[in-house]
């Protein structure tokens, strides 16, 4: 499967990959399961690494998946990192969180090119404990 997530209730992460070609229908799915996975709630952040996908989303996928979280009752996270590897995978990102933000999905949205900014943003906190170590 092109699109796997993991919940780590300690971090209180949502952690997503993607890797090769991508479809609708398998994002749906996992979106589906982990907005169902019981430890969804606990999760205040979700780091979404898209950088070995070979496909990017259109708009009217990205409205099909901001209908969904629309739908979700509250809970789960608050602020989405993405991490992409293509200009392209980089500017369909940036509008979706756009269409979020208009959509009044509150989800704050930012997009990285290397997945340690991603987390320096999501847990400053986490690394600067790791570092005083």
């Amino acid at each position: 499967m092109p699109l796997t997530f993991e919940i780590n209730p300690e971090l209180r992460l949502l952690f997503i990959r993607g890797y090769g070609i991508v479809t609708q229908v398998e994002r749906l799915r996992a979106m589906l399961a982990w907005l169902h996975d019981p430890d969804y709630g606990c999760c205040d952040a979700a780091l979404f690494d898209v950088s070995s996908a070979k496909t990017t989303p259109r708009i009217a996928e990205l409205r099909e998946l901001i209908a969904i979280l629309k739908e979700t009752p509250r809970g789960g996270p608050r602020r989405l990192a993405i991490v992409t590897s293509k200009p392209i995978a980089f500017g369909v990102a940036h509008v979706f969180g756009r269409l979020l933000r208009v959509s009044g999905v509150p989800l704050q949205v930012r997009v990285f090119m290397d997945a340690q900014s991603a987390w320096r943003w999501l847990r400053p906190d986490l690394l600067s404990s790791v570092s005083s170590r």
